[in-house]
């Protein structure tokens, strides 16, 4: 089992590649991906301009695994 300290390196790395715009493959786990959404304007309720900011989020894709064993 991997140490605390372990975690946090492999962590910081797939942070780094994520914050570079690249996405991280993880073999038999899956595929982290930073998805951009743009500032877009949109209307409530009461018909008043509301502003959404840009923002980047993760998404992540697993790989199907097979039988564990």
């Amino acid at each position: 089992m991997m140490d605390e300290k372990a975690v946090e390196k492999i962590s910081a790395l797939i942070k780094k590649q994520l914050l570079a715009g690249e996405s991280v493959y993880l073999e038999g786990i899956g595929t982290f991906t930073r998805i951009h959404e743009s500032q877009h304007f949109s209307r409530d309720d009461k018909g008043r301009t509301v502003v959404h900011p840009p923002k980047d989020t993760i998404h992540f894709s697993s790989d199907e695994l097979g039988e564990i064993e």
